[in-house]
């Protein structure tokens, strides 16, 4: 009877601790990126009353007798299954689709988590606010290249800190010389555009078309350069072979190269500007000689300095700045974490996990390589808690819990019995 009473107690202490762990659950059903827990059970030692014999002649044997001495909690579990998306719209909100974790660092240690609710601080660094700990991930170079085999480092986004220019590498020409237009005395087309050199200043390019008489349907293009320095300067020259149905060959160009001395007028010297002018888009239709050429330019790649404004992250977790002059450059990748074994990780407050020697280490790469999975941008991940699996829980637990109680109840009444046969 004494031996009934201990077990109903392993009873009621395991399925009060798993009533904890439902509490625990139903208590995060909304919070960001929290893993469930499940509790399984298992039965206690048993005592043997009388061992098992193996048949003997016409004697069949016998099967132990135990008394089973109750029930202990064999595991609790952490469910990682992916959680519901929503929608925030925040640049800074991060959710992983797939397996893996977000790296923080504090520092002298490293945290794994779930939840992306991620934000800038002071410094222009993406930490994770409740704690301060900071987002880990690769950061690029001056020309947006990320190098994935150096060790993950802090995540900076430096908004209105950094800027960008880019120097002109082609600029595209678009209209029409008039086929019309005399040879004799030659006809001169003048136009004036503006590129950018690796410091981002604006510079002036001209380039004057002329016709020529011999060969026919030949136009001869000059680039000039009003240098600060040394006055106007050739800086390419070309001719332009229309043929009869007054287009050009595919692909016909033009190169223009401007010595960074030349435009040294401040004392800061760009690199040298070499850049291609595309005239495949120029025609020679007639328009009548008293009607002008409209060439013009199209658009050239160069731009001029920029500083970064906002930001958004793709599904690479690639950190894209959008810069004031139009520009786009990747600035920094997230990096992700994978673990041998998940249900080895150790919860530590805040959302997050640590790595203990039932995990193994931590293998930390860029997102969508290696099984870990991708990351997007302005979205969070909700808990994973079912709601009706963990009330159905919640019933069960309390039902067991009285069950238990019921039996040290029975117990104690049949030990009240057995007092009182002596009176």
């Amino acid at each position: 009877m004494s031996m009934a009473l201990y077990t109903g107690v392993t009873g009621l202490q395991a399925h009060q601790r798993r009533l904890d762990v439902v509490a625990a659950n139903i208590a995060n059903v909304n919070t960001i990126g929290y893993r469930s827990s499940r509790v399984l059970f298992q039965d206690l030692f048993s005592q043997t009353l009388q061992g098992g014999s193996a048949p003997l002649g016409a004697f069949g044997g016998t099967n132990p007798q135990q008394i089973g001495l109750g029930v202990k909690i064999a595991s609790i579990d952490v469910d990682f299954q992916q959680g519901s998306l929503l929608t925030t719209g925040l640049s800074s909100d991060l959710a992983i689709q797939g397996s893996g974790f977000f790296v923080l660092s504090d520092g002298s240690r490293l945290g794994f988590t779930r939840d992306g609710s991620f934000s800038l601080n002071a410094n222009g660094l993406l930490i994770e606010p409740a704690t301060g700990m900071r987002v880990q991930g690769y950061l690029a170079d001056t020309q947006g290249v990320i190098n994935t085999n150096t060790p993950p480092q802090d995540i900076a986004i430096p908004l209105s800190g950094i800027g960008i220019v880019r120097a002109t590498t082609l600029a595209t020409m678009i209209g029409n010389l008039n086929a019309d237009a005399p040879s004799v005395p030659p006809t001169s087309v003048q136009r004036s555009f503006i590129v950018y050199d690796s410091l981002g200043t604006a510079q002036q390019v001209t380039i004057t078309y002329t016709k020529q008489a011999v060969p026919e349907n030949r136009w001869s293009w000059e680039a000039t350069y009003n240098s600060p320095t040394l006055g106007v300067t050739v800086v390419g020259s070309g001719d332009l072979d229309f043929q009869t149905n007054g287009t050009l060959p595919a692909g016909t160009t033009g190169n223009i190269s401007i010595a960074g001395a030349l435009m040294n007028a401040t004392g800061s010297l760009p690199d040298d500007l070499d850049f291609i002018v595309d005239f495949s888009a120029v025609t020679q239709l007639a328009s009548g000689a008293d009607v002008a050429s409209d060439i013009t330019l199209r658009n050239q790649d160069g731009f001029p300095r920029g500083i970064l404004e906002s930001f958004n992250i793709g599904g690479g977790g690639q950190v894209n700045g959008v810069f004031s002059n139009g520009l786009t450059r990747v600035i920094a990748q997230v990096a992700l974490a994978t673990f041998s074994n998940v249900g080895g990780l150790s919860r530590a407050g805040n959302n997050m996990f640590l790595e203990t020697p039932a995990s193994g280490t931590a293998q930390i790469g860029p997102p969508e390589t290696g099984g870990r999975g991708s990351v997007s941008g302005g979205v969070l991940e909700n808990s994973n808690v079912d709601l009706g699996r963990e009330f159905s829980n919640l019933i069960i637990t309390q039902r067991g819990f009285q069950a238990n109680a019921r039996t040290i109840t029975a117990a104690d009444t049949i030990l009240q019995e057995t007092v009182n046969l002596v009176r």
